[in-house]
């Protein structure tokens, strides 16, 4: 077995630091999200539905459903973003479970952005279910 010691001589804010063979790491990112009024819903969810079912998740059928219930609320005339965020939360936790995860991570997290914009003060239950500083 070799020495796998890390010393860090100075600042390692931010860093990844890991030893190990084969790992596999998601460093979660800072993201700036986009206004709320500029964002499409509609389209912003399907796209992020479409890449959450390209991970194979195990539990599919809860993921489904939490999506279900995110769609369905943001097609009421005064949609509650608090019922979307509790959602869209449950989703994020679902998919961190899958073992791709990290492989699609760059990709999530670009679908999760313009949700979570339109989310606005409700995207901070989300983005922590992500792994995601915002």
């Amino acid at each position: 077995m070799t020495d796998r010691t890390i010393q860090v001589g100075g600042n390692a804010n931010g860093a990844v630091i890991n030893t190990g063979d084969q790992n596999q790491i998601y460093a979660a990112p800072n993201i700036t999200m986009p206004e709320p009024q500029t964002v499409d819903i509609q389209r912003a969810l399907g796209e992020l539905a479409t890449a959450l079912g390209e991970l194979g998740i195990a539990q599919s059928r809860k993921l489904n459903n939490a999506l279900e219930e995110a769609q369905e609320e943001i097609e009421q005339a005064q949609p509650d973003k608090v019922e979307v965020a509790e959602s869209l939360a449950r989703a994020a936790k679902i998919a961190k479970e899958a073992e791709s995860f990290a492989s699609h991570s760059e990709k999530l997290v670009e679908r999760f952005t313009p949700v979570l914009g339109w989310l606005g003060p409700h995207a901070t239950r989300v983005a922590e279910a992500l792994g995601v500083a915002i």
